[in-house]
């Protein structure tokens, strides 16, 4: 049985289930959305199509019926443990067609911790999930990895502390699926953050996030690859793999590995909260050690209560550069001049440089899935989800600025974001010339009540202007109906 069927009677099963005794399901709401897309080109646009899980179709004009569920359900008759449930499914007839959920999940939360099972949306924990251009981790840009996660969701104050110190972290383990270069691969997540200042208006934080694809099927050059509970292990920590690796992976580390480390500071107040951090990507074992301390997505954000009374909700604003990537590719040479290539054993690493980020040469996809980027969508995947399986991402070196804006007006919300970029390419594929691309977006969202029903207009206008993604126009109408 596939994974797509497991999540459908999933689905159905749940949604089943919260239709009974309404002491049993507490909140449930259904929203209904109808939705079409008109581009000028063969294109959607970047920001109608980017860091919206995979819900549209990147070939341009189209149509998407969008139907969601989500509620909850006390357990043990406790405010401390709680069911949540959801499902969400997208349909859409044209180019790139699709029938399938891009959510079905269970979600059990126990005080602090919580354990979740299926596909779910998620994001980075530090961005500003509605107005950053997107991390360098996991974006919220491609559709949700099928997984399970353990873990403390929010900031849980450290055991004698006083809660001066909270952390936030947790663990997945996940199965991704789509056409790829290697088959069957198994996705690894952990996340974890400390923060410090209680209750002062000044908290200081910083962690790090890991991931890996691992294991896998049907390599066209190595076949099955290891991907045992062992071999799982190596992958946690990192490690080389046994005589069962490829040579490469069993001398450095098992699987693709990437991530980054997040630091950053909190100023919030009662009228004001403001977010100042700076995301440098992980690529190798090299890069725990920050060497290549110019790469980084650097960014503030400020939100603002309603209070104030100002029509502005949040404003932020980023700059992300990727050129350096610890530089050219060169052989390491130990200090008495010897290269590491004639004592690998007296090595770590026998290569310095070309991090190449998000890319690897076992896991030739890249780190996408169903064909988009999982990190921040200015890393752009070369091909389309159903050819060239063997073409990773093309463009990671590049220079960008991103201001996002949030304003309400009467219940209504727009969403601005201007995007400016000049990309490099690869440092083993470079573009022949910089390559610059404007992106500019404006989501907006109006709420109406026709009769006792509550009906949402969704409006979104969008233009590039470049040779990265294309010179097009775009816009998007559609309705969402929400359950009373």
């Amino acid at each position: 049985m596939t994974t797509k069927t497991l999540l459908l009677l999933f689905c159905i099963s749940i949604t089943a289930w919260g239709s009974g005794d309404p002491a049993v399901a507490q909140a449930r709401q259904t929203t209904v959305d109808f939705s079409g897309i008109i581009s000028s080109s063969g294109t959607t646009p970047f920001w109608i199509d980017s860091n919206r899980f995979g819900i549209y179709s990147r070939s341009g004009s189209q149509l998407m019926t969008r139907i969601q569920t989500h509620g909850t359900a006390p357990v043990f008759k406790s405010e401390h443990f709680r069911l949540q449930y959801g499902a969400d499914l997208v349909a859409r007839p044209a180019g790139e067609q699709t029938l399938s959920l891009n959510q079905a999940y269970l979600k059990i939360e126990a005080y602090a911790f919580e354990i979740v099972g299926g596909r779910f949306h998620t994001r980075s924990p530090i961005h500003d999930e509605r107005l950053s251009m997107g991390s360098l981790g996991v974006s919220g840009n491609a559709t949700p990895v099928p997984q399970v996660r353990a873990g403390l969701a929010d900031w849980t104050g450290v055991p004698f502390t006083n809660s001066f110190v909270k952390i936030r972290a947790h663990l997945s383990h996940g199965w991704v699926g789509g056409r790829r270069y290697t088959d069957d691969v198994l996705y690894h997540e952990k996340v974890g953050h400390l923060r410090f200042g209680g209750d002062l208006p000044i908290n200081l934080y910083g962690g790090i996030a890991h991931y890996a694809f691992w294991g896998g099927n049907d390599n066209p050059d190595l076949g099955d690859l290891p991907a045992g509970v062992e071999d799982f292990g190596r992958v946690f920590f990192a490690l080389g793999g046994d005589e069962r690796a490829p040579e490469p992976e069993a001398n450095f580390m098992l699987g693709d590995h990437l991530g980054a480390w997040n630091f950053g500071m909190l100023y919030n107040t009662d009228l004001v909260k403001v977010n100042v951090y700076r995301q440098h990507p992980l690529e190798t074992k090299d890069n725990l050690k920050l060497k290549s301390l110019q790469d980084a997505l650097n960014g503030i954000s400020f939100r603002f209560d309603d209070a104030l009374g100002w029509p502005v909700k949040g404003v932020v604003y980023e700059y992300l550069y990727t050129k350096w990537q610890d530089g050219p590719r060169t052989e390491n040479i130990l200090d008495d001049g010897t290269r590491c290539s004639q004592v690998p054993e007296r090595c770590r690493d026998l290569f310095q440089g070309n991090e190449n980020y998000y890319n690897h040469f076992i896991y030739r996809t890249g780190w996408a899935h169903y064909g988009r980027t999982i990190g921040n969508p200015l890393f752009r995947r070369s091909s389309t989800p159903l050819d060239r399986l063997d073409d990773g991402i093309d463009n990671n070196r590049i220079i960008a600025h991103h201001i996002g804006v949030e304003a309400g007006i009467q219940g209504a919300s727009v969403v601005g974001k201007f995007t400016v970029s000049r990309n490099f390419g690869t440092r083993d594929d470079p573009f022949p010339e910089p390559v610059d691309q404007i992106s500019i977006g404006i989501n907006g969202e109006v709420p109406v009540r026709i009769g006792d029903r509550a009906i949402t207009i969704l409006a979104d206008a969008a233009w590039d202007n470049g040779s990265l993604f294309g010179d097009q126009v775009g816009l998007l109408l559609g309705l969402r109906w929400t359950s009373p």
